[in-house]
Parts: C-alpha cells; structure tokens; sequence
C-alpha cells in the first residue's frame, strides 16, 4: 500500500468526525445493533506498549481509555457489490484503546475481536491488521436489556476452520470444550447521554492497525451517533488477561454506554509509519 497523496481532514469535534468525508471508496460497509461501550480510566503508560507504533493512547477528558466494546454484527457490504446476509449476524466482542496519531486523527486499536465468524477473522488477518480471533459469542437483548458474550477455547484461536471442526465434535459427543478467556457483560440503557465524554469515547475517526511491519490508519465513517447511559448489571471474565490487561475487570467501568444501531462505513486512509 502505498501512503494517500490526500491530506486528512481535520478530526473536529466527535459529531462532525462521524461525518468525514472518505478520502476513498468504502472497502465495506456493516450494520451493527445493540452496541455495548464499557470504558476504563487508565494511566496512558500502562497501555502505550499496547498500540501500534507511530500512535500512542489519546488523553480524553485528562486520562487515556481501554474500552469493551461489542455488539451485533448483521449485514456486510463490499462496494460496488448490494449488501449481503450471507454471513448472517454475528457478535463482535472487542477490546480497545483510544489512539491517536502525530497527524491528529483519534482512532482506536483494537487488542482483540473475538467472533465466530471465520472468513471475517481470515479478512481481518489477511488485509486490515486487526486482530481477530475465533471465539463463540452470541448476544441477547430483552427490552433496554443487552447483553454480549464470548469464550474462546484454547489452542484453537489461531486455527479457525480447524476449530469449527473441533467444536462441531465437541457439541455431537457432549465433551468438554475447556473454554478459556471469555467476556460477558449485561447493561440497562438509559436516557440519551450528549455528553462532549460520550461522543469522544463512541466515536472515533478510524482504526490504527499493525500490518507486517507498518501501522496503517482505516478511515471509519457513520451517522452522529444517539448514544445513551447505560446501567451495568453484570460484567466477568478473564478476556482482558489475554491481551496483558489482567486486572482490567477488577473494577467497574468509568463510562457504560449503548447505542442502538449505526451503519458503519471502512475506508483506506494513510499509512502512520
């Protein structure tokens, strides 16, 4: 890839960094449902080993932020193509740090998607840098009531089309499965939250990913977001240890949001370094 000839535009204020216009062509376009934001204060040298280089954690409202984001996955697009429900929908449960790179554009890098999709998890791998892993995660949402989860199983996340193999078997003959490293978190959602630390933890000018030896910048677009508070009813698991954030769950998120649904648009933007 070579670097964009285009000079960014300015990230401005969350609301209108939603509406930047794509320097290129959307490479995919996602519809995402129930939306679960949980988000961590943390002192930014506790997380900048964690990001690409060439970014480092973005301070926002005076900390930097480890989020747990998940939602669900319902309808892809890869332009010039019509939408597509072959992949059906999936849930995406993720952990995250807030960046920012030395041309000013907040994003975020992900340190893990765990899906059980497995040709989103070889696209990601192949094409983005964004570390996807295979993992069961379902969702469930009852009235204001969302809840995300997901459990990986070890030795199986870096061979996908060999672990739906093994936990198709697993399931037949009622063995145990051994999962390992799984998340689960249940949220209420509220009133709607305009909030400036809202909109900044939400939304966010694209993906700081590690590709082979560059980090590169996606471009994310999507509508102003209508993001509520929400009120965390359950949060477990020992997801976090897996990406060397141990003790992450030990305590109660600092901001809990929901939004309810956003079409979500990914395009090309700049190699960082």
């Amino acid at each position: 890839m070579t670097r964009a000839v285009t000079s960014p535009p300015s990230p401005g204020e969350p609301r209108t960094r939603a509406a930047v216009p794509l320097l290129h062509r959307p490479v995919t376009v996602h519809a995402w449902d129930d939306v679960v934001f949980a988000h961590w204060r943390c002192d930014p040298e506790t997380v900048a080993h964690l990001v690409p280089r060439g970014t480092r954690p973005d301070i926002v409202d005076g900390s930097a932020w480890v989020g747990l984001v998940a939602y669900v996955f319902r309808e892809t697009q890869v332009p010039p193509f019509p939408p597509s429900t072959r992949l059906g929908s999936m849930t995406e449960v993720t952990i995250e740090v807030l960046t920012v790179d030395d041309a000013g554009r907040r994003g975020i890098a992900y340190l893990t998607v765990d899906t059980p999709n497995v040709p989103a998890i070889v696209a990601a791998h192949a094409l983005l840098g964004v570390p996807y892993v295979f993992a069961w995660a379902r969702s469930r949402r009852r009235g204001e009531t969302v809840g995300h989860r997901s459990i990986r199983h070890p030795g199986r996340a870096r061979h996908p089309f060999r672990a739906l193999r093994q936990v198709r078997t697993t399931r037949r003959t009622g063995g145990s499965s051994s999962a390992r490293h799984a998340a689960s978190v249940r949220v209420v959602a509220g009133e709607v939250d305009r909030s400036p630390l809202a909109a900044d933890l939400t939304t966010r000018a694209g993906i700081h990913a590690r590709l082979l030896a560059q980090t590169l910048f996606w471009q994310r677009q999507h509508a102003p977001l209508t993001v509520r508070s929400a009120r965390l009813e359950q949060l477990e698991g020992d997801l976090p240890a897996a990406v060397g954030l141990p003790t992450l769950f030990d305590r109660a998120p600092d901001s809990v949001l929901v939004v309810d649904g956003t079409t979500v648009r990914y395009a090309w933007g700049d190699v960082v370094r």
